[in-house]
């Protein structure tokens, strides 16, 4: 019996040393920051972190990082819309001519109408409308210098202040040793006020263009035969006027205009000088 109890001792040793073991793996476990026990939340506490935005900068720092008024931004279109092109400076916008900028009128806009007329000086030369004829001298005719009368009227649009377009139609007849000569069609009749810029009266001075096709007669005063016909002539004119005259929507004034016809058998210029009136229905 006396060697029993140290052999029971001998036994239970190492069932001790067991829970010992156990004993202080569970205390060094309780002992660390955060546990074992709860790997979870640590886990989601740092995708929570990971997820907050940046904080803001600082008003210094986003003053500095903003683009200064006329400096150059990326434009990755260009101003075409072309990838390539160079940048467009910021705040920059197309430039538009300040001659056909939109502007309201202060003198002329709407639709345009008028009527010039006065003395007429001129002369014809040519040939009867005939190929048997054209070019022989003993079928030409000459009237020299003649007197007479003439004008045109015309209906139009004002497309700016400074500029009117339309239709004109109109001529002259003249009297001139022992003939009469008639001259006159139908035009594109162009209106500039070329000092318009200037101001004041300066804007009522214009200049006339026209273009276009009509008839040319001459007959003696013996008979009813054509001596000279221009059978379907080109026509152009051109002249000056000043309409400083208002009254209402009426402008008015003094008409300088000169125009010339001519074809294979006809040679015949005019000169005017006359009075001038348009209307125009705004401003």
């Amino acid at each position: 019996m006396a060697t029993s109890l140290p052999l029971r001792r001998a036994a239970a040793l190492p069932a001790l040393l067991g829970l010992g073991l156990l004993h202080s793996t569970a205390s060094a476990q309780e002992a660390a920051p955060g546990g074992a026990a709860s790997p979870q939340p640590a886990r989601e506490a740092g995708t929570a972190a990971a997820a907050a935005p940046p904080p803001a900068r600082d008003a210094g720092t986003a003053a500095a990082a903003a683009p200064t008024p006329g400096t150059a931004v990326p434009d990755p279109g260009g101003a075409d819309g072309q990838p390539g092109t160079a940048p467009r400076p910021a705040g920059d916008a197309p430039v538009t001519d300040p001659l056909f900028a939109p502007r309201k009128a202060v003198r002329r806009s709407g639709f345009a109408a008028g009527i010039a007329g006065g003395l007429a000086l001129g002369s014809a030369a040519g040939f009867p409308n005939d190929v048997q004829k054209i070019g022989y001298e003993r079928h030409y005719t000459e009237t020299g210098v003649g007197i007479g009368g003439g004008g045109y009227v015309w209906l139009g649009g004002v497309l700016a202040d400074w500029l009117t377009f339309g239709l004109a139609f109109g001529g002259h007849g003249l009297s001139a040793a022992e003939h009469g000569a008639l001259a006159g069609g139908a035009m594109f009749h162009t209106e500039v006020f070329p000092l318009f810029s200037l101001g004041e009266r300066w804007r009522e001075v214009g200049v006339i263009v026209d273009a276009g096709t009509g008839v040319a007669y001459t007959t003696a005063d013996d008979s009813d035969a054509d001596v000279i016909d221009g059978a379907l002539p080109a026509r152009i004119g051109g002249g000056v006027f000043y309409e400083g005259i208002r009254l209402w929507k009426v402008s008015m004034g003094p008409w300088l205009y000169a125009d010339y016809t001519w074809s294979t058998s006809v040679r015949q210029p005019g000169f005017y000088l006359g009075w001038r009136t348009a209307l125009y229905t705004g401003p």
